[in-house]
């Protein structure tokens, strides 16, 4: 038993009277406090007892700081006006270790120079609630008398911060404050050099322009070289004027202003004066168009004579703005029509005759129909050809012979037809209407053909389908059989008359009974006829069957399994009629009934049976 227990135990039963408690715990420890509900952490360990159980009371002893330290001591100077949660920023080690952490606790951090003050500089009257964080609440006084520059008198906003970094070290901007110029407006060239006052004059700073011309409005109207205002020039100086120049005027590289933004001062152009098209030193209204300028070059030019010709007055299609001189244009004629082949050498004379230009033909027959007119081998005009030259004549073709008609774009020229003389078709010269189809052609011959003959037969015209044009000769078609009719088996090996009797083809039956109901008829083993056998043979004969006793009959009405795999005729009793069927010949009466007592509807009879057991099966 602990001491401690041992104490509660005297105390409870009377055995001991209360003593002081300074008396009862003179131990060398007090670590055995630690199993209360209160242990004793730094200054509690050296206080006396009585100061917390006061009266030599331990039940009910507060155990919390508000309550001893405020209800009990009125130890807070600030009289709760913080919370009563003591412990949030004090320590047992010692009533002054304190964690107060401003910026996570207040959410306003404080910088060097505000750590160092009271707490009543700023919470004044112990007021901490509601205390406004913004620097012009406190400092408004030090904005106010700000003379260096006088901050009220330039309109300065009262965020203190946007200039004033809380991390300076002094409030005064000695060089290193956070006030950006560049931020208004950028301090470069001659401006970074200047007095505050040559732009703030009388310390005023709001309003202050901040567009060039808003100060420099009187530079621009009494420049003369070139007069600004009557060059009609924008007042946007820094079009031409950079900010960063060490001087306004246009010494050297002073001026930034490029002529290639407006007019591109290339070839001749690069080296004139700008009083040569700025006359009277006009600037505005300038034209910047080539012909707007050199109109009367235009009206005056005679090789060729552009007004007459109707050229464009869009000069810089040939004249190049890079050319030292006006003369040796480069017009690219191929880009109205292609200079090739003995276009190409010919004189401008040839075709655009009397120095005309505007509106020569551009198509082949607009210069060459007369050409066409003479054209005799062949004749253009009366074998219909299009008037289309360039489909024949290369344009890039030395002369005008030689054409390369391409036959095959119309009619293919292949195996007799690629060695035949063109006179053979196009008969007196004649090539409009001549036949693209071989029976247009080859109809004589068609009806003259007797191996077979075509007509009679009933053969198609569309010689091609057996026929090919690449074959060598007429004879040695390669008619395709299967495509009618499949010769397999004994049909491969029959003579062509076996079928299409005294030469004829058209109407040849292409069923097996329109061939072979003679057959059919005289078959005895067994008899198809008299056995309602139907009539599409190839049900139990093949095609490729080599014999026509291959035949191979499916049993499909009854399965002939287990023991009804007998004779036809044990069944079939009938001679040669397997309509008719007998199943009592094997099943007697005696055997039948017994196995069908009670069964209604049971009759001994063949077609009953069958109409019962289709399958052969007793169920």
């Amino acid at each position: 038993m602990t001491k401690r227990l041992l104490f509660l135990l005297i105390v409870v039963t009377g055995l001991l009277r209360p003593r002081l408690a300074s008396a009862q715990f003179d131990t060398p420890s007090r670590a055995f406090h630690n199993a209360t509900a209160f242990r004793l952490d730094g200054r509690h360990q050296a206080v006396a007892c009585e100061s917390c159980h006061v009266n030599g009371q331990y039940k009910g002893t507060p155990n919390t700081c508000f309550d001893c330290h405020w209800v009990r001591r009125k130890d807070d100077r600030f009289q709760t006006r913080l919370g009563t949660q003591c412990e949030q920023c004090h320590r047992p080690t010692s009533w002054t270790a304190v964690s107060w952490n401003h910026a996570g606790q207040a959410g306003v951090a404080l910088n060097a120079d505000h750590r160092q003050i009271t707490c009543e500089s700023c919470h004044r009257n112990a007021t901490f609630r509601a205390t406004s964080v913004t620097c012009v609440q406190c400092h408004q006084k030090d904005f106010v008398a700000t003379k260096s520059p006088n901050h009220q008198a330039a309109g300065f906003p009262a965020n203190c911060d946007s200039c004033h970094k809380p991390s300076d070290s002094t409030w005064r901007n000695t060089g290193t404050g956070a006030f950006s110029h560049n931020a208004v407006y950028p301090l470069v060239g001659t401006h970074a050099t200047v007095s505050c006052q040559a732009c703030h004059k009388n310390n005023l700073y709001k309003g202050t322009p901040r567009d060039c011309v808003g100060c420099h409005q009187a530079d621009y109207n009494k420049t003369q070289s070139p007069n600004h205002l009557a060059a009609g020039f924008p007042l946007s100086c820094d079009a031409c004027h950079r900010a960063t120049d060490p001087a306004f005027k246009g010494s050297g590289a002073a001026t930034s202003f490029n002529h290639n933004s407006v007019f591109a001062l290339v070839g001749q152009h690069g080296t004139l004066e700008c009083v040569t098209c700025h006359k009277n030193s006009v600037f505005k209204g300038t034209p910047r168009d080539c012909v707007g300028c050199h109109q009367a070059n235009y009206n005056a030019t005679r090789n060729p004579n552009h007004l007459t010709a109707g050229f464009g007055t869009t000069c810089e299609t040939c004249h190049r703005p890079t050319d030292p001189q006006w003369a040796g244009a480069n017009f690219n004629h191929n880009a109205t029509f292609a200079l090739v082949g003995r276009h190409g050498s010919v004189a401008c004379a040839s075709c655009h005759i009397n120095n005309v230009f505007r509106g020569t033909p551009r198509d082949c027959v607009g210069c060459h129909q007369a050409q066409y007119n003479a054209t005799r081998a062949p004749n253009h005009a009366s074998a219909g050809f299009g008037t289309a030259c360039e489909t024949c004549h290369r344009p890039t073709d030395p002369q005008w012979a030689g054409a390369t008609f391409n036959h095959n774009s119309t009619f293919a020229l292949v195996g007799l037809h690629a060695t035949t003389a063109c006179a053979t078709c196009h008969v007196n010269n004649l090539y409009k209407g001549t036949p693209r189809t071989c029976v247009g052609c080859h109809q004589a011959k068609y009806n003259a053909t007797r191996s077979p003959n075509h007509a009679a037969a009933g053969f198609s015209t569309t010689c091609d389908s057996c026929h090919r044009p690449t074959d060598l000769q007429w004879t040695g078609a390669t008619f395709n059989h299967n495509s009618t009719f499949a010769l397999v088996g004994k049909h491969a090996a029959t003579a062509c008359a076996t079928c299409h009797v005294n030469n004829l083809y058209k109407g040849t039956a292409r069923t097996c009974v329109g061939c072979h109901l003679a057959n059919y008829n005289a078959t005895r083993t067994p008899n198809h006829a008299s056995s309602g056998f139907n009539t599409t043979c190839e049900t139990c004969h093949k095609a490729t069957d080599s014999t026509w006793t291959q035949g191979t009959f499916t049993h499909t009405r009854f399965p002939i399994t287990g023991r009804h795999n007998v004779a036809c005729a044990q069944c079939h009793t009938t001679p040669n009629n397997y309509q008719v069927f007998s199943c009592t010949v094997c099943h007697t009466r005696s055997e039948t009934d017994g196995h069908h007592r009670g069964r209604s509807g049971y009759v001994y009879d063949s077609n009953a049976c069958y109409s019962c057991h289709p399958n052969g099966r007793a169920d």
